[in-house]
């Protein structure tokens, strides 16, 4: 009986269940450990020393690692409140655009919207789950790392229908902030069993340890197969669109791409499916967990704890990385497909070359999937002087802000916006420096971060970060010989707030001409009574009747005002 006692017990064979009720009970594990709990069921024992699981730490493995937890944490917490800020942004570029601004109407639902929203609330709970947890375990913090797979099924689901509708549906609007339309249905259902899942989990949370246990193993099979579902229509709508460059949005062969957007999303996307994947087989392998957890050593169970909670955070921060442009999400690849193909070919950029020498030169019809016909032409439209692009929609109306004629006469009123705020340390840059006319504008309300390029932002991050390291590290260096914080501190802030007074004056300049609104004359096109009208098709979904433009000269002029 005492040979039995003392002989070392494998602990390995020993289900996951059980675990802690053998060690606690036998005291073959007393001789084996300097503790007299033997790791607490958190390690293993070796030559006397407790080997803790990565979740805890202490001589017997019984205080959770707070390292570990609040490193997640505030991993988690950043990721939240980046997806939040991009929110925020996206209501207030949206109202912003509105010819009357409201944020009532700016904020109805639309795809990057709910992604932001989705992305913060996911992120947000998985960060109350390592925050709970890194102080004691709460009854119903297990319930939160369920809670955190439904809203990022819920995410990726929308994507996929999203693609779905790109795919399937022609004469579908990219430019306008929008939400899903017939694929609403495929969305709601989805996401109602998967809620339902959610639902059930917490209803029947509240039963002893042992049928937890086997109801988690339960639901998480479900979600596992949940998302698996999803990784594959993700996958299958990703290669039709971003790979063969098929769907609706093409509206024919495909005659020339945007390399640099194509690569960008064909990594972004077999990025997040790698992501979803493998989150999917680590979900499988905690369901499985009681038949090899225990017959690995500890530290191959801390490694592969690490790369599930790393592979997660993956999965989350891939939202905020492809939705990173908050402002203008229609111009994003994984929100408008048609941001890989190449607007101009060569046939068009020849064309835009003869536009910049002669005023009235001819342009073909470029016929969708053909070859540019020489019979079909007409007098050329008209375009804006700074872009060149006849057929955007995103850059408000063309306007004559001057009184230029020919092909510097017609602007959009955001790319002369643009070209204004670029040049705001002018003080001349509000007259035209062709015909030195006024512009005449509208003052609005400025909005001090618009003044700031991400260059700026870099740029004062940078220095004022150096800034007030010297500070500190000359009062560090000052103070193991006297006292002189007081000057340093006085002369450091005077230093930093000159700094950001000069950044903040510029910022303000850039800001005000951003906020203005410039009151051209709106380009008239009048149709010629002698010629037969003859249509031109700019794309898919739009045609146009032949217009002959209209000299500004013959136009009612607007009295010049001085800003």
């Amino acid at each position: 009986m005492v040979e039995l006692l003392t002989t070392p017990i494998n602990l390995y064979n020993i289900p996951m269940l059980l675990h802690e009720t053998f060690i606690m009970t036998n005291p073959s594990c007393f001789t084996n450990c300097t503790q007299a709990d033997c790791c607490s069921g958190h390690g293993e024992c070796d030559n006397g020393t407790c080997i803790c699981e990565v979740q805890f730490n202490g001589d017997s493995c019984k205080e959770p690692n707070f390292s570990y937890f609040v490193a997640f944490a505030t991993i988690f917490y950043v990721i939240g409140v980046v997806s939040l800020i991009q929110l925020f942004l996206c209501i207030r570029s949206e109202c912003v655009k509105m010819k009357t601004p409201s944020w009532w109407r700016a904020c109805r639902v639309t795809t990057p919207k709910a992604l932001y929203m989705l992305i913060f609330i996911a992120s947000l709970i998985r960060g109350v789950y390592f925050s709970s947890s890194a102080k004691r375990p709460l009854l119903w913090a297990s319930n939160l790392l369920s809670a955190y797979y439904t809203f990022l099924l819920t995410g990726a689901s929308l994507i996929v229908c999203f693609w779905a509708e790109v795919f399937h549906l022609p004469n579908v609007r990219w430019d306008k902030p929008r939400f899903l339309s017939k694929s609403i249905i495929g969305f709601l259902t989805f996401n109602s069993i998967t809620y339902s899942i959610l639902l059930a989990e917490l209803i029947l949370s509240q039963y002893s340890i042992l049928e937890r246990n086997l109801l988690n193993h339960i639901f998480n099979g479900c979600y596992a197969v949940l998302l698996f579902i999803v990784v594959i229509f993700f996958l299958f709508y990703g290669v039709e669109v971003y790979f063969k460059i098929r769907g609706a949005f093409t509206s024919g062969p495909v005659r020339s791409l945007d390399t640099a957007q194509l690569h960008q999303s064909r990594f972004g996307l077999i990025f997040q499916a790698c992501m979803l994947m493998i989150t999917v087989c680590f979900l499988f392998s905690e369901i499985l967990g009681q038949f090899w957890k225990y017959k690995v050593p500890v530290l191959s169970r801390n490694c592969h704890d690490v790369m599930f909670r790393v592979v997660e955070l993956g999965v989350a921060l891939w939202f905020p990385c492809v939705l990173w442009n908050c402002i203008s999400p229609e111009q994003l690849w994984i929100l408008n497909p048609r941001k890989i193909l190449k607007k101009l070919d060569l046939d068009r950029q020849r064309i835009e070359a003869e536009s910049l020498v002669h005023d009235k030169t001819k342009i073909e019809i470029i016929k969708k999937g053909g070859v540019p016909s020489r019979t079909d032409s007409l007098e050329k439209l008209p375009e804006c002087f700074i872009c060149y692009d006849s057929e955007r929609e995103d850059a408000g109306t063309l306007i004559q802000p001057c009184l230029c004629k020919g092909d510097v006469g017609v602007v959009h009123h955001d790319c002369l916006r643009k070209w204004l705020v670029e040049s705001a340390d002018n003080p001349d840059n509000i007259r035209c420096k062709v015909c030195n006319e006024l512009y005449e504008l509208e003052r609005g309300q400025p909005w001090l971060p618009a003044g700031f390029t991400l260059t700026s932002w870099l740029y004062t991050a940078s220095i004022v970060t150096v800034m007030c390291s010297s500070a500190a590290g000359a009062w560090t260096v000052i103070q193991l010989y006297e006292d002189p914080g007081l000057r340093i501190l006085a002369v450091g802030s005077v230093l930093l707030v000159e700094f950001l007074g000069f950044s903040t004056v510029n910022a303000y300049q850039r800001a005000k001409v951003s906020a203005i609104k410039i009151l051209g004359r709106k380009f008239v096109q009048i149709q010629p009574c002698s010629t037969e009208p003859q249509a031109v098709k700019f794309d898919s979904h739009q045609t146009l009747m032949s217009p002959r433009i209209t000299a500004p000269s013959s136009l009612p002029m607007l009295p010049n005002t001085r800003v």
